[in-house]
């Protein structure tokens, strides 16, 4: 429960659920009002403070306690706090009051009844906000309070001016902001009542119990306006004390007093007590004019059923990130606090408890990657625990993923000691360095002079070959000869590729051929996207091709894997058996005797029909080691870090945060046919939540779309990870909320390929972190929250318009947490000249 600002709550005549006519409020089980509707509330008169110092709060008060749910000892200290009611008299300048609460406690609440002490409230069980299973209300017992008090200024030194104030005839006409010098009415819901020994009263300007102590004195037309036997109030029935007029304990019940003239001034207010020995429990307070405009249908009252413990929350919200894990729930009706409880199995009785929670979040930390962890959690009030929420679960995970710079040398792998020759797509293929034979040898493929200019290299590490022109005869291919070491059988050779051909289908072209020759057989696999295959030329016994059929080629990238067993061919013609992966999965699987016309120990790559071809190359790599005769799967982990995306092979990687190719499994691109789903959680979720979109479009979403693998924006932005879709962020956030680990020093990188902007005056485009507006300063890390901005024009690295930008984040001057977004933005200026991106990649430095 959140305290009201003095602003709002000082001149409110609703106490959010007070009456209906306000929105609710009081005795129905959730809380909702039973106070009929009221005419609109008649302005604040203010008087000027040379004449009194008091600004009057107007009539009619209403009081149903309807804020809380908790019904614990906070609830009871902010309702007798300016944070939940202040004087209207406090707004004054004149006025110096340290707690200008308008309902001040007179007994039992602060340490030693001294209100520069603490505030402790001595015992919950004499002065307190109670639950009526959901509805409050206001306990006093062997306890009192005021209403509307101001401090007197001749109450001389004392400890509590507006407890301890002279008595009698206080030399003026009161210290109150109620205008009680017209008629007026006090009634009140009684819940529940005891004490027989014990008086319920109610005075009128004083703040002791001694009836003459007021400038009313005594009698019947003195300060005490109600005085009965607490054990004589009628639980389920309205008291009602009118002034002048009769008083009486329920409708249609005997008169029990009655006053004949107004007792009050224009600066009054009301003192509530219960002596010892008695208990009240009273609800939906009503203090009005006895006029046609300000009256008020009194509405039904209940007898008080004490509370129950809370009902159980519904299973809460999970999001897992990097050894930690954020907790959400719903807030239960009549919980004070919450119990959240979590383990690694479904089982409450080996749980780790986290107790007296306030909030409906919190975040577990140091866990461990990889583990499932089970919550739960619970509510709890002052009658106790309830019951345990169903489970919720959520998986930590280290952040995984890669790179790619150009390889100089290549280690054997982790577990089977496989070397690798590479070629990486980071360097022509031409180019000496550009391939490393078994780990070390740097070489290159072996390119006529009239075959170099059909393969380029983009600054991104991608090599494309493009014959789509048709202009040459040339079939562009590079060789590498000795790729097969000799030896005894069975020998072994496998190949693994990530390749691009979603231009080729587009164009009815061919994507990319790998030929490899062992023992003067020629192992020729080509990629065929035109007619969604995969071949194995002439490999088959009577030269027959076999074919790999079904398959699409137009969602971008995916990795090819096909390995070679050679036996002896004197033990049989069919000696060749060839599987064939992709994106990690076996869909062919074939025997027979290769074709021939090979040469001794050869490997090509290119394009040997003279047809159309077109592919995006990001790496190749080789072995003939005995170990790389393994499935796909047996290879997770096995290749080279460092050679580009390795999808499904790929191992963890401690540096990687974030990767982004916009052409993903799954995608659906933005087409005239149909819509994209880039910002749906069906493309990508975010970990700790898979009903989250990991992407959301926080402005200009109808300028931001996703085609041929790259994301185009313009006058545009969006987030990368925010938990909290569609909530600001603002300065005075305290904690991350988002997917991504960037407590770190980290490194964000990103490829512009197609940027029509050409300004330097205008056009700019920047990278927040933490931050889902357009302001930078609303941020839980203020104006560092962007932390990269260019004008379009030169926004990639050395100010050139197309290229790689690089944003390195100061370890001296760290922006980020562990629970961290991004987002992106090319601000209003680039309006109809999009700016088109790739590979959006976050690593740790």
């Amino acid at each position: 429960m959140k305290p009201l600002p003095w602003a709002k709550s000082a001149l409110a005549l609703c106490v959010m659920g007070t009456l209906t006519a306000c929105g609710g409020g009081g005795s129905s089980s959730a809380g909702e009002g039973d106070i009929a509707d009221l005419p609109e509330p008649p302005p604040v008169v203010v008087v000027p403070p040379e004449e009194s110092g008091i600004t009057n709060t107007p009539l009619p008060i209403v009081e149903s306690f309807g804020e809380y749910t908790g019904f614990d000892q906070s609830d009871t200290i902010d309702f007798f706090s300016p944070n939940y009611r202040a004087l209207a008299t406090a707004d004054s300048s004149e006025y110096e009051d340290t707690r200008p609460a308008f309902y001040y406690p007179t007994c039992c609440f602060f340490d030693q009844d001294d209100p520069n002490m603490e505030v402790t409230v001595d015992n919950k069980e004499r002065l307190g906000i109670v639950s009526d299973n959901g509805d409050p209300s206001l306990l006093i017992s062997d306890a009192r309070f005021t209403i509307g008090q101001t401090r007197s200024e001749l109450a001389g030194d004392v400890k509590d001016p507006k407890k301890d104030s002279t008595p009698g005839d206080d030399g003026g006409s009161g210290w109150g902001e109620l205008d009680l010098s017209e008629p007026y009415r006090i009634s009140f819901c009684v819940a529940s009542a005891s004490g027989a020994s014990s008086k319920t009263q109610v005075y009128v300007n004083n703040n002791t119990t001694g009836e003459a102590n007021s400038i009313h004195g005594g009698g019947s037309v003195g300060s005490r306006l109600f005085d009965v036997e607490t054990g004589s109030l009628v639980a389920g029935e309205r008291v009602v004390i009118n002034v002048p007029g009769d008083t009486y304990l329920q409708a249609g019940g005997d008169v029990v007093d009655n006053k004949s003239e107004v007792i009050g001034t224009e600066k009054s207010f009301l003192h509530f007590r219960v002596s010892s020995g008695g208990t009240a429990i009273i609800d939906d307070l009503l203090i009005e004019k006895q006029s046609e405009d300000g009256q008020s249908a009194l509405p039904e009252c209940t007898p008080f059923q004490p509370a129950s413990p809370p009902d159980a929350p519904e299973a809460p919200t999970t999001f897992a990130t990097d050894a930690q894990m954020a907790v959400s729930w719903g807030s239960v009706l009549g919980a004070a606090t919450y119990d959240l409880a979590y383990s690694t199995s479904d089982d409450m009785s080996a749980a780790e408890v986290v107790a007296g929670l306030t909030d409906t979040s919190t975040t577990l930390t140091e866990l461990d990657n990889g583990s499932t962890y089970y919550v739960w959690v619970r509510g709890v009030n002052n009658v106790g625990p309830g019951e345990w929420s169903a489970s919720a679960t959520g998986t930590p995970e280290a952040p995984v993923g890669d790179n790619c710079t150009p390889t100089t040398t290549v280690d054997p792998s982790a577990t089977n000691g496989i070397i690798w020759s590479v070629y990486d797509g980071c360097t022509h293929p031409g180019d000496l360095g550009a391939v490393v034979i078994n780990g070390s040898e740097q070489t290159n493929f072996s390119f006529g002079d009239d075959e170099l200019e059909w393969f380029e290299v983009s600054p991104q590490g991608v090599m494309e070959l493009d014959t789509l022109d048709g202009t040459s005869d040339t079939k562009p291919v590079g060789d590498l000869d000795g790729i097969v070491a000799a030896g005894a059988y069975p020998k072994h050779f496998t190949w693994i590729a990530r390749i691009d051909n979603a231009k080729a289908v587009t164009q009815g072209a061919r994507g990319f051929e790998i030929e490899t020759h062992i023992d003067e057989r020629r192992l020729k696999a080509i990629l065929r996207p035109d007619s969604g295959k995969i071949q194995i030329e002439k490999f088959l016994a009577g030269e027959v091709t076999a074919e790999v059929e079904d398959l699409d080629f137009s969602d971008g990238y995916h990795t090819y894997q096909i390995s070679f067993t050679v036996n002896d061919p004197a033990a049989g013609a069919d000696n060749i058996t060839a599987v064939v992966y992709r994106d990690g999965t076996e869909v062919g699987n074939f025997t027979g005797p290769g074709r021939s016309g090979g040469s001794a120990s050869l490997f090509r790559i290119g394009e040997g029909s003279g047809s159309a071809f077109h592919a995006n190359l990001d790496w190749l790599v080789w072995s003939d080691h005995a170990a790389a005769d393994v499935t796909a799967e047996q290879l997770v982990g096995e290749l080279p870090e460092g050679i580009g995306e390795l999808d499904v092979y790929a191992g963890a990687d401690t540096s990687a945060i974030f990767d982004e190719n916009f052409n993903g499994v799954g995608l659906v691109e933005d087409t005239d046919a149909e819509s994209g789903n880039f910002f749906d959680a069906t493309y990508k979720a975010q970990s700790g939540d898979a009903s989250k979109p990991m992407y959301f479009a926080t402005g200009g979403s109808s300028r931001i779309t996703v085609a041929d693998g790259k994301l185009s924006l313009h006058d545009a932005r969006f987030s990368i990870g925010d938990a909290l879709q569609g909530t600001d962020t603002a300065d005075t956030d305290t904690t991350g909320r988002g997917d991504l680990d960037l407590s770190m020093p980290y490194v964000i990188t990103f490829d512009v390929v197609e940027n029509p902007n050409t300004s330097v005056e205008s056009g700019k485009c920047q990278v927040y972190v933490d931050n889902n507006t357009s302001s930078s300063s609303k941020s839980i890390h203020g104006g560092d929250s962007k932390v990269f901005e260019s004008y379009a024009a030169v926004m990639a690295d050395g100010e050139q318009p197309i290229g790689t930008v690089t944003v390195t984040s100061d370890p001296e001057a760290h922006i980020g947490t562990a629970n961290s977004f991004l987002q992106l933005r090319c601000d209003s200026g680039t309006a109809d000249n999009p700016v088109v991106i790739d590979n959006f990649k976050v690593r740790y430095q």
